[in-house]
Order: C-alpha cells, then sequence, then structure tokens
C-alpha cells in the first residue's frame, strides 16, 4: 500500500473521503489502510484506473466501466477510468478476498435518496438509501411506471423508499438564467431525445435551449442586459407548462448580474416560506463584474428571513483551463460562490434539522450539455457518495 495514493473526486480537491473513521484527500498515501479492507470499510464503492481505451466514447454504456469527464489527479493529463469492484479484481489477477453476500452489495449503485428523514436526527445515525440497480445502470424513466415499491428519481435512480417530493418540497429553487447574445451560440444544443427535444430544438436550438433542456425550478428569471421574471413560486405546473412559459424568449443583448441578483432577492423574500430553502442556480457564458455588496445583501437577506441562501453559480461554455487565460465572468462566479459560502458557514444553526438538509453553495463549469444537465440534476436530485480509490503510482497504460 506504500506505492499507492488516494484519489477523491468532489467538486471541491481538498475534499476529504472518510474510511474507517480517518479522511483521505487526494494524494494521501495509502499506506495507513490495509488492502484487504479498504472495499469492506467503503461499503457501496468504485475504483479508480486509467482510462485504456483510445477513444473515452468507447467507455460509454459499459456495464463495468464509466469515463470519468474531469482531469484527477495523480499524472491528471492522463485520462481515468470508474471500475467495478469486479473488473478491479479481475485485472488484479488476485482472488476477490470478499464473500459472495459482499460483491453482491459492492455492485450495486452508489446514489442515496436525497431525502432528508435518512440524515439522522442529532444523536442518530445517518440511515441512507441506496439505488437499487447495478453501479453503472442506464437511468430509468422517472415518467414511466413507477416501481410497486419505492420510486425512481429525476435522474434516473430508483429507490425503495418514498419520494421526498412527494412527502415535502424542501427547496424554493430559483433558476437565474442568461440569455445575452452570447447565448446564441450553436456550439452546445439542447439534450437530443427527450420528450421537449423537438420543442425546444425549434426555438432555440444553441446554447439557451441546452440551458432550457435541463430546466427544473420553481421560479425562473431570465437576464441579458435587462431582467425577465418569468415564472415565480409555481410549484403546481407540468415540466411542459413550465416549458410554454419560458420557450417564447430567445438569447440577445449584454449581460447585468447586478440586476440579475436584485431582481432574485426580490423573488426569495416576496415568497419566503419558512417550510423551504432558498436555493439559487446562477447560469451565464458571459463576462460582468458585479460588487460584493449586491451579493452580500442578497445573502443577508437570506439570513435576516431565518435561513441561509443555498447558491450554485454555473459557468457554461467556456474554460480558462482550455482556452489558458483568465475568464472575468468566471472570476465573478467564483467570488459570488465565494461570498454565499461565508455567509453559509457563518449562518446560525438549526439545531433541529439534519446535516444534509444543508446543500453547501458551489461552483461548476459545464462544458457541454450533458455535464450541464448533469450539474443541475447533482443539485436538486440524489445524492452520490463522494468517489475515492486507491491507484498504484507506477501503474500504465498496457
Amino acid at each position: 500500500m506504500s506505492r499507492t495514493r488516494w484519489v477523491v473526486d468532489e467538486p471541491d480537491d481538498t475534499a476529504a473521503l472518510e474510511v474507517e473513521g480517518r479522511k483521505f484527500s487526494t494524494n494521501d498515501e495509502g499506506a495507513p489502510m490495509m488492502c484487504n479492507l479498504v472495499c469492506q470499510a467503503m461499503g457501496r464503492h468504485v475504483h479508480i484506473d486509467y482510462c485504456r481505451a483510445d477513444d473515452p466514447t468507447a467507455c460509454t454504456g459499459r456495464e463495468e466501466v464509466q469515463h470519468v469527464a474531469k482531469r484527477l489527479l495523480p499524472d491528471p493529463d492522463r485520462p481515468k477510468d470508474y471500475i467495478t469492484h469486479n473488473l478491479f479484481w479481475k485485472k488484479s489477477g488476485f482472488k476477490d478476498p470478499y464473500s459472495k453476500e459482499e460483491q453482491a452489495t459492492f455492485a450495486k449503485c452508489d446514489a442515496m435518496c436525497s431525502g432528508p428523514e435518512h440524515a439522522g436526527e442529532a444523536g442518530t445515525l445517518p440511515q441512507p438509501s441506496y439505488c437499487t440497480l447495478p453501479m453503472f445502470h442506464q437511468p430509468s424513466d422517472p415518467h414511466g411506471a413507477a416501481p410497486a415499491i419505492g420510486h425512481i428519481s429525476n435522474d434516473g435512480h430508483q429507490f425503495t423508499c418514498r419520494n421526498p417530493v412527494v412527502m415535502q418540497q424542501a427547496y424554493h429553487v430559483i433558476f437565474v438564467a442568461d440569455r445575452s447574445g452570447s447565448m446564441s451560440s450553436k456550439d452546445k444544443k439542447p439534450l437530443p431525445n427527450t420528450p421537449a427535444s423537438g420543442r425546444i430544438s425549434s426555438r432555440s436550438n444553441n446554447r439557451f435551449g441546452a440551458v432550457l433542456s435541463s430546466l427544473d425550478a420553481y421560479s425562473v428569471i431570465l437576464f441579458n442586459s435587462h431582467v425577465v421574471p418569468v415564472i415565480e413560486n409555481d410549484f403546481t405546473s407540468t415540466p411542459d407548462q413550465l416549458l410554454d412559459t419560458v420557450l417564447p424568449h430567445a438569447a440577445s443583448g449584454g449581460t447585468n448580474f447586478s440586476a440579475a441578483i436584485t431582481n432574485a432577492a426580490s423573488v426569495m423574500e416576496t415568497h419566503w416560506s419558512t417550510e423551504r430553502s432558498p436555493v439559487i442556480i446562477f447560469l451565464s457564458d458571459g463576462e460582468c463584474q458585479i460588487a460584493d455588496q449586491t451579493m452580500q445583501d442578497l445573502c443577508r437577506t437570506s439570513c435576516r428571513l431565518g435561513k441561509a441562501l443555498s447558491f450554485h453559480a454555473v459557468s457554461f461554455g467556456r474554460s480558462s483551463q482550455n482556452t489558458g487565460s483568465s475568464n472575468g465572468g468566471q472570476n465573478s462566479l467564483r467570488r459570488m460562490v465565494a461570498i454565499a459560502q461565508d455567509a453559509q458557514n457563518n449562518a446560525p444553526r438549526n439545531p433541529l434539522a439534519p446535516a444534509a438538509v444543508t446543500v453547501m453553495s458551489s461552483y461548476t463549469d459545464a462544458l457541454d450539455t450533458v455535464q450541464l444537465a448533469e450539474t443541475f440534476l447533482g443539485i436538486a436530485e440524489s445524492l452520490r457518495k463522494p468517489r475515492g480509490s486507491l491507484m498504484q503510482l507506477s501503474s500504465r497504460r498496457t
């Protein structure tokens, strides 16, 4: 184990994976863990290995392999794959030391139901509800026939527990989307093969259409140089009805972050409910500056009303890693998230609320339509255990 390093796949590079009471971060040595106990300690888990395919698309749809889209240490320029426990031991050349029952558990999906009832109250241990399907299953249709027991989440995982959306709508999700002229770029297009693909593509076959194909919110604000509150506090309309409301809008004009945030604060305060926590998803592909004071006022308003704001900024279609230059829009978005995180960390805690109910603010680069959809589903739908694995330092493609 002295020749191994931990790899932890989380949005925050400093995130830690807890195993047997010890916390490990990316690049930590594997020596403290005995190799024959790691899998047992992690429960449902994946392993991470270097990708052996010349084309990452060759990993798509495979039962025991899932390509990792992001760059991971060690050797971040070498593509990597998630692989199942079973495949890891087949490739190792050694006999799997775990029992048949343990192997069956390790083969199951690691997604967890987002219902706060699974988090555990003060003094009690969490009781997670896991997806019942295989680790790298194809998403189930949430609009298809309901399972005899349990529910299917919007991102296609199947659980045996009650649907948390039916039990309580715990969040007021306010979607704030850039519809400036740059969003008319056709380098990104709506998700294909969905019931709404044709309708969206016929109106906005571009970046803005890609955003609409991932829409899932109770309030929707569109902005360019000006702000248009399209939907406010709507918990009753169907997805098709929401789409009918936003489709007439198109991408054009400039970008004004300040006006968008000020309007979002107004919508949040006007429709404040003690039963729902505020969540803002803020998306832009453009460059714009915003004063710290504007974001601080938004966060202070939320805390004053009773709950800290969960703010998620998504930079769509651009990456300073790819362009080699600093993007002013990205810098502003990251700063907005930092202010929201600081407000959350300093807000008074509700001792009766499980920790899992708090959704920490985040920043995400969504470089294509699939990543964009996954970002929104990740914020609003099922949870996933932090994924981590030990990797051999000497591992090379063969």
